[in-house]
């Protein structure tokens, strides 16, 4: 009768294992089962049954815990933040959707900001900006930064703007004078060297640095100054550039030569001055001594109409007196009068 019992406790065990044995992993059952067939005792019986569900139930919990713990695991960091220099930190703009440049002769810019998204611009650039938009001001890293972008024909102050609320806000800005705007990106061409006071806003890691001319008569001939604006870091740029707007790229060892301030930006090329030839082209050509010239390889940007030119075409129109329009004012009267006192008294004399 023991021997019939063991042999359907034996049958019975070996079917439960067979079932626990996905679970198992073939490793819990097949031992607790061989314990029972070795069994002359139904106490011992009782133990290895108990001993062979304790076991699989324990691993199955184990199993469970670490399907929980998987799915529990925290989301990595997100990496797409970048801080810039002096510790303005933001998720980087897409400017392919979220800028949009407007108008034809003198334009305007249009961006796009969502939370956590930085944009740095030019402080009085701003035309306006929406619900959500918060501006502030800064000198962008101290004393220091600050002076350095004015050397480099840019305000003392920039401004960031950021947008605090859950969906986007819009910031549009303007130049200072009739312009096109210009897209560059750093990451693409490296540092750009561009005109002074060249920048209208940016990505908030890009930097501004000060580009010396390499020789005393580049800077002083060639119609830039000493000091030339580059633009180095991480991101876009959206620079400004007078009238019409041209790209000329360069080949290997080709020279172009370009009037006094017309250039906008270069990336790689060369820059020197080269003196004008002939007696009559220095003193009635209007380009004065020297061009700015360029050797590539490289790319060059290059302006129509540069503020300067057009600011000295005004000054030159205005008249010497001062008075707005060229109009007399009162000199006419006085003229007429003291014509009529010197008349009167000739005739009274002639009497």
């Amino acid at each position: 009768m023991a021997a019939d019992s063991i042999t359907i406790i034996t049958m019975a065990m070996s079917s439960l294992s067979t079932l626990l044995r996905p679970l198992a992993r073939h490793s819990l059952a097949i031992p607790c089962v061989t314990s029972l067939a070795a069994s002359t005792n139904r106490s011992e019986l009782v133990q290895a049954a108990a001993t062979s569900f304790c076991s699989t139930r324990s691993f199955s919990s184990s199993s469970v815990l670490t399907s929980d713990t998987s799915i529990t695991t925290p989301k990595p960091q997100d990496l797409t933040t970048k801080t810039s220099k002096d510790g303005v930190t933001g998720r980087p703009i897409d400017f392919d959707i979220a800028a949009k440049i407007e108008g034809s002769e003198s334009q305007i810019l249009t961006v796009r900001l969502e939370p956590n998204q930085v944009l740095r611009a030019e402080s009085g650039a701003m035309m306006f900006m929406t619900d959500g938009i918060d501006m502030n001001t800064t000198t962008g890293g101290g004393l220091s930064s600050g002076f350095q972008r004015m050397l480099t024909g840019q305000h003392f102050f920039v401004s960031d703007y950021t947008y605090s609320g859950d969906s986007h806000g819009y910031v549009a800005l303007g130049t200072d004078f009739p312009s096109k705007i210009l897209r560059l990106n750093v990451d693409e061409h490296g540092k750009i060297v561009c005109q002074k006071g060249a920048l209208l806003c940016a990505s908030h890691t890009i930097d501004i640095a000060m580009e010396f001319t390499k020789k005393f008569s580049t800077g002083f001939f060639g119609g830039e100054g000493f000091i030339l604006q580059a633009l180095t870091g991480e991101g876009d740029v959206f620079v400004k550039a007078g009238g019409s707007l041209i790209r000329r790229d360069l080949k290997e060892g080709e020279t172009l030569r370009v009037s006094s301030g017309c250039l906008v930006a270069f990336v790689n090329a060369e820059f020197d001055v080269q003196m004008v030839k002939g007696f009559a082209n220095v003193f009635a050509g209007g380009e004065g001594l020297f061009f700015t010239t360029f050797t590539g390889p490289g790319t060059v940007w290059l302006q129509g109409q540069p503020p300067d030119r057009m600011i000295s075409e005004i000054a030159r129109r205005v008249p010497s007196g001062g008075v707005g329009f060229g109009v007399p004012v009162g000199g006419g009267g006085d003229n007429g009068g003291g014509g009529g006192e010197d008349q009167g008294g000739s005739s009274e004399g002639s009497k």
